[in-house]
Parts: C-alpha cells; structure tokens; sequence
C-alpha cells in the first residue's frame, strides 16, 4: 500500500523543525539521524554503516565498488554492512532543502525479531547496499519515531519498541531478504561480514587472501565470489579504502604528520600513499590538510569499527 501525503507532510515537517541546516545532526533519539542539506554536494568519501536512509525530499547518489545508486523522495537506502562510500547531494536548494532520517539498524535487536517471526523471505546473496521504495507500514512506524521528538516525555519507553517495528516493517518488505541474510549464521553473506569485521580491526596488516577466505570457512574461490557480490570490491580493494578512510581521519582530526600516517595505516611507501590518497579523495594529502585548516572542511570521526550514516 502506498503511503498517504500527509504522513509524507508530517515526517518533512518534523525533521525541518528538528534538524540543524546544513548538516547531519544525531537527534535525543539513540539511533537516529536527520539530515537538512539546503544545496548540491560535490562528492564526500565516507563510512556507511548499516541503516535505513529514507529520503522525504530532495535526492541523494551514492557509490560503492562499480555501482552508482540514486535515490529520491518515497525511496530508502539499506546499508546491511560497513562499507566505504562516496555520496552526493544531487537535488537540494535553500528553498526546497534535502530532507532524509536514518535509523541505524542494531542486528542484536534484529535477531531478536526474527525469532519472533512466523513468516520469513527467502535469502540470498545481495549487494549489501540496495535502494527500495517505502511502503506505507514503514513511513507509519518511521512516522511514529519521529513523534518522539515532540514528546521526549515518552521516547525512553517507546523508541525500542518502534525501531523493533521497523525492523519487523523491513523483514517483512522486499529489503528483508537482505537482512535475513547477514544477519542468519553461516551464511556466505553472514560470512563475509565476519571476514569484513577481521579487516576493519587489522586493516594496517599484511595478509593473503586465502588465508582471510580459511578466516570466513569458506573456499578461496566462494569467498571472492561472494566478497564481491556483497561490497562490490576485491578484499584487498576494501582495506586500502578502509586504510585511507583511517588516514584521513588521523592527517584531519588527529593532525598527525603525513609521514606517520601512512605508516601508521600500513603503507610501507610514502609516495605509493600520497598516490592512492589522490586517486580515492580528489586531493593529495598535504593538499587536504591545508584545505581542512583554511576552510574547514567537513570530517567525519571515522574509526575503523564503523561511523553514522551518510
């Protein structure tokens, strides 16, 4: 069933009350984000950690791997994994702002749900990012959390109790079968999430993928099929961003020397990092170093163990 225009009205009308202009802002609510973006975005490298992105006005791009995903007005993205992303702003202005809400997805609380669920999708392996259209059950559920935030008097008893619904709301839509997936054990894709979760804690190591394929329990030649299926990138692909996204987070927030940077993210040459730093950000990394101290450029305080969404 298709949602109705005022829950669409009433959901913009509280994120523009309660969001700050301009940027992403982390609400009283554990979990949940609101963004109110008033222009079009030059590209920004980030961290997307698993969440439901639903996007009530304007619109949004994204890039992982190969894929290029655009979503609009009526339409969520679902991020089941971390992943190293490049996101854009592609439709906003002062007068017609983007207007979105994230809920972060807890896989405890959705275990829980699942047990409590007669009827399940099939799974399969799928790109841990995908883009699907918002059904009237989940903007009525999103709609409700949102309402906390006019009445915080009640949102301690009831926010767990409506982010359980949304989870329910995408298990039991076309995004379920995705998260059955990651989230049922010993799945491939449960599998490589584990395999994902080894390289974000050891991304400045060495190592073969043979061995981080043993890691996952599975064959050389299942894991790099399923790898790739998942987060649209090689394993070793996926640490340099993971590598990268570190760096610039201790060059910008840390102000760490350049030199100790990439040491510290396992590049055993400077000029090899300055190289795969420019191809990846757009800038060499004494170039973004200025620029963050000039003009401020915007950093998110990534750690290698997941950030917001973005």
């Amino acid at each position: 069933m298709l949602p109705s225009r005022s829950l669409w009205r009433e959901a913009r009308s509280i994120v523009l009350r309660h969001a700050e202009e301009d940027r992403l802002s982390s609400s009283v609510l554990p979990g949940l984000h609101l963004m109110r973006f008033g222009w079009s975005s030059r590209p920004l490298v980030s961290m997307q950690s698993p969440c439901l992105a639903l996007v009530l006005q304007g619109a949004k791009s994204l890039d992982f791997g190969p894929t290029h995903l655009e979503y609009g007005a009526g339409q969520f993205l679902l991020t089941s994994i971390d992943m190293p992303v490049t996101s854009r702003i592609v439709s906003a202005t002062r007068k017609c702002p983007l207007v979105a809400v994230a809920v972060e997805i807890d896989f405890g609380e959705l275990q829980q749900v699942i047990r409590r669920c007669d009827r399940l999708p099939h799974s399969g392996s799928q790109p841990g990012i995908q883009v699907f259209a918002a059904d009237a059950g989940l903007l009525e559920a999103i709609v409700r959390l949102l309402r906390l935030l006019d009445t915080p008097e009640h949102a301690r008893a009831l926010t767990p109790l409506i982010q359980q619904e949304i989870l329910y709301r995408l298990l039991s839509g076309p995004a379920g079968a995705r998260l059955l997936e990651v989230s049922r054990h010993d799945s491939p894709s449960n599998r490589v999430a584990g395999a994902l979760a080894w390289l974000r804690g050891h991304f400045a190591e060495g190592f073969l993928v043979g061995a981080l394929a043993r890691h996952a329990g599975m064959s050389p030649s299942a894991f790099h099929q399923h790898f790739k299926a998942v987060t649209g990138m090689t394993p070793i692909q996926y640490q340099k961003r993971i590598r990268l996204h570190e760096a610039r987070r201790v060059l910008l927030v840390e102000a760490l020397d350049i030199g100790e940077a990439s040491l510290r993210v396992g590049y055993q040459s400077h000029s090899q990092f300055s190289k795969d730093y420019k191809q990846y950000f757009g800038r060499l990394p004494k170039d973004d170093v200025f620029a963050h101290v000039d003009g401020g450029i915007p950093v998110a305080a990534y750690s290698p163990e997941g950030s917001g969404p973005s």
